[in-house]
């Protein structure tokens, strides 16, 4: 019998692979649609934040690193 083990080497989790509750998670790409460009205006501070936790909710746990360096690229100001 088989035993499938997730490889916690790989950063990107590849949808593709055979692994148990992929579809619980959503690809990096269409979680970064929820995160909105942040341009330092103190109003949209919440806002953005509740974005942010919510993408993170919904990747898979092993491409948190990945999500957090393009999260960063959307912060300006």
């Amino acid at each position: 019998m088989t035993t499938l083990s997730p490889d916690l080497g790989d950063e990107v989790v590849n949808p593709d692979r055979n692994t148990v509750n992929m579809t619980d998670y959503t690809s990096v790409g269409e979680a970064l649609k929820l995160v909105a460009p942040f341009k330092g205006d103190k109003r949209d501070v919440l806002a953005s934040m509740d974005n942010v936790d919510t993408t993170f909710e919904v990747i898979d746990p092993r491409n948190k690193s990945t999500l957090f360096k393009f999260v960063l690229t959307r912060i300006s100001g």
